[in-house]
């Protein structure tokens, strides 16, 4: 297989996050705090550009800005399942070389104020993005944990 083949993975990434799953919800649905983690390191995504209707069928974009060079990465996205708080789904069309797919992230109340939460992936990506794509997420997640310890304090 070459870089450039896309074929159809999928990819889970779970964290434990030291906040309740109510928290760590409403990180991800409300767009004030979504755009206070939101994308990798040296990314940020102004709150201006975030748009959510959190429900079945809503939009869900924003767009990611670089802190380096100021270029912009939009995200198009809609929601396809919403369960509050256990399960939010957004799917995408095609764009920036990752084939269109689905997002599933699933938030578990571990007790002690503790929440699982697995993000599952299932889309076309080669392997170049799918390394990238690890990457971001992980250090998005990094930037997410830190958001809800914040939070809590």
């Amino acid at each position: 297989m070459t870089d450039e083949e896309m074929t159809f993975r999928e990819l889970d990434i779970v964290r434990v996050f030291e906040a309740p799953r109510e928290l760590v919800w409403r990180a991800w649905t409300d767009p004030n705090q979504i755009a206070r983690w939101w994308g990798p390191a040296g990314m940020h995504t102004p709150r201006s550009t975030v748009e959510m209707d959190v429900r079945p069928g809503g939009v869900f974009r924003l767009t990611m800005v670089s802190d380096d060079d100021g270029t912009e990465y939009p995200s198009d996205m809609r929601f396809t399942k919403v369960d509050e708080p256990s399960v939010l789904e957004f799917e995408w069309d095609g764009q920036r070389g990752i084939g269109g797919g689905r997002s599933t992230i699933t938030f578990t109340d571990l007790g002690d104020g503790r929440t699982e939460m697995t993000n599952h992936y299932a889309g076309y990506l080669n392997e170049m993005i799918q390394s990238y794509m690890l990457l971001g997420t992980n250090q998005q997640f990094d930037k997410l944990a830190a958001y809800v310890v914040r939070l809590r304090q």
